[in-house]
């Protein structure tokens, strides 16, 4: 079983190596947009000084294998998520997204914002599993409604969300536009098409 810790000054390096190794099309789904090297390095060092919370997943030979970012604002509480793609399919997203709806609901947060969750399959089904409803621009995909894994996949342990959380893509933020105003308009506007 995995675990979801806050990471230390001790794990600043690791930290950045793991954000630093994701690959274009991961920073795009975590970040919302390409990150340089040098802009995640800037990232990482606001981690330690922000009221954001942190967690990360430290494998045995100290690599971080994921981490996961929650930033209560006023504007309503954003989610970022990374898992390495070595680690995928281990638990790690299970464990850090697990934590996220646990600091959602003790902060009475209903909804979690993640930027381009329209493109973000494995998130999607990932929330679902776990009893998390998805918003998209498209409309909501609810977990009462989600079809379970394929019997491929690792079992998922339930532990109870019933819809009470829902991760909503970013677009649907209320001060979206202005926020994502170099965003193609119709890039928001993205079916969500993760059920067969």
């Amino acid at each position: 079983m995995r675990t979801a810790i806050c990471p230390t000054q001790l794990h600043f390096r690791r930290l950045v190596r793991h954000l630093l190794g994701l690959t274009s099309g991961d920073r795009l789904l975590r970040f919302g947009r390409v990150l340089t090297d040098i802009d995640i390095v800037a990232y990482a060092e606001r981690l330690f000084t922000t009221a954001a919370k942190v967690f990360v997943v430290v494998e045995r030979d100290q690599d971080i294998s994921g981490v996961l970012t929650l930033d209560l604002t006023s504007s309503g509480p954003t989610l970022g998520l990374s898992v390495s793609s070595w680690a995928r399919n281990l638990g790690v997203g299970t464990a850090l997204l697990q934590r996220a709806g646990v600091l959602a609901r003790a902060h009475g947060v209903q909804t979690l914002f993640v930027p381009n969750l329209g493109f973000n399959s494995a998130l999607q089904r990932l929330a679902l599993s776990l009893g998390m409803n998805v918003m998209c621009a498209s409309g909501v995909i609810s977990a009462i409604d989600a079809v379970p894994p394929a019997g491929g996949q690792q079992e998922v342990q339930r532990i109870g969300f019933a819809g009470s959380v829902t991760l909503a893509d970013e677009a649907l933020r209320p001060d979206a536009e202005n926020a994502n105003a170099d965003t193609p308009a119709d890039a928001a506007m993205t079916p969500v098409a993760i059920l067969s």
